[in-house]
């Protein structure tokens, strides 16, 4: 499945990782640190000389599974204890990404030109890759089952960055790999917390020796962002807020302790599943989902929803919901590629403060009087 060809899914989906005990750098007799303050699907250890980065549970539903990785500018650099591990010299100059996430973090940090291959190039919404697309010097090397192989080859990366749904993944992974290109998993999707998810532009950074201007980035985004949480905390009318859309007589709904509930709360919501406990999809039938709708005052993220009039037509027990009657509705899609390509699960994941300021707009329109919408927009 690629990810951004369900969008209104993608947001839900989002399985917690858990993040088994750190032992890797001491098994190995080092001494290095982790950079990660939000993220649990990563660590860096950076030992001056050589970093080793080990990625932790990324797809869903692993547990345990881990990836390392020695990076460093000479190879001769790296203690016989590491050289079983795959070892990627830096800086990269050429990557494969098959994801637009990676492309909005490579691009951060100023480094899109060394962006040589892309899955899915229609859906990218990033000007400056698409120039590079069409100019062609970036490919489109597929995606899923259907990789073109050959391409990946030919493009001759440092690394593919790669993400998994499922473990099958690994199928790919390893034939990527018996054809000598040096894979990287990444498992961003599946954090949690929106400063997690953002905070993996430091793991990005780390291919490129750039650690120190990730670091200033991020922290302006962490710090922006935890202004806005303790603005949007004082509010005391917090409006009660529906999410998602149904797909296929089942309404995925957010889990209790998912992304998009976590970004809710922080914007001063109270989301109508707060009462679930889990970090993943709820599979729920129409009926229950309605029960609770009724007293939604804000639906958020309704799929591929342009207008008011498309969800009427969805469904038609869709005109009993006030929230819709009302037309208070808003889709996190106001910066679309003109291939169906959503900026919110591009660079939105590296702002997640831009993304909270939509939301703290919507649920407390008099707050940041100041702000216009960046990936959000209210449905007509």
């Amino acid at each position: 499945m690629k990810r951004l060809l369900f969008p209104a899914i993608a947001l839900i989906l989002t399985t917690g990782c858990i993040r088994q005990e750190r032992v890797v750098g001491r098994q190995h007799g080092q001494t290095g640190n982790s950079s990660a303050r939000y993220a649990l699907g990563f660590e860096v250890f950076d030992h001056g000389d050589f970093k080793l980065l080990t990625v932790y549970d990324p797809w869903q539903n692993s547990r345990n599974v881990t990836f390392s990785y020695v990076l460093a500018e000479q190879e001769h650099l790296i203690p016989d204890s590491l050289k079983a591990f795959p070892f990627i010299k830096t800086p990269v100059s050429r990557v494969i990404t098959l994801s637009t996430t990676h492309v909005a973090m490579i691009d951060q940090l100023g480094k899109s030109e060394t962006i040589k291959g892309v899955s899915g190039s229609g859906f990218i919404y990033n000007r400056r890759v698409r120039e590079l697309i069409n100019a062609g010097e970036v490919r489109d090397v597929g995606y899923d089952q259907g990789l073109n192989y050959e391409t990946i080859v030919s493009l001759d990366p440092d690394v593919l960055f790669m993400y998994g749904v499922e473990s099958s993944v690994r199928t790919t992974s390893d034939k990527l790999e018996e054809l000598g290109v040096s894979v990287v998993y990444c498992g961003e999707y599946l954090e949690t917390h929106p400063l997690g998810k953002a905070e993996w532009i430091r793991f990005f950074s780390q291919f490129y020796n750039m650690e120190e201007q990730a670091d200033q980035f991020f922290n302006r985004v962490d710090s922006t962002y935890q202004s806005l949480v303790e603005l949007a905390a004082h509010q005391a009318d917090k409006p009660t807020v529906l999410t998602g859309l149904p797909w296929k007589d089942t309404w995925y709904m957010a889990g209790g302790e998912s992304f998009a509930a976590r970004l809710i709360g922080d914007a001063g919501g109270i989301f109508l599943w707060n009462d679930n406990q889990s970090t993943q999809a709820i599979p729920l039938d129409l009926e229950s989902v309605y029960a609770r709708a009724v007293g939604a005052d804000i639906w958020i993220n309704p799929g591929a929803a342009n207008t008011l009039h498309e969800l009427n037509r969805f469904d038609q027990r869709f005109q009993e919901i006030p929230v819709l009657r009302a037309g208070m509705v808003y889709n996190n899609n106001a910066r679309m590629s003109d291939k169906g390509g959503n900026d919110y699960w591009e660079s939105g994941t590296i702002h997640p403060d831009l993304v909270l300021a939509d939301l703290i707009t919507v649920f407390h329109p008099d707050l940041l009087t100041d702000h216009r919408f960046i990936y959000y927009r209210k449905l007509k």
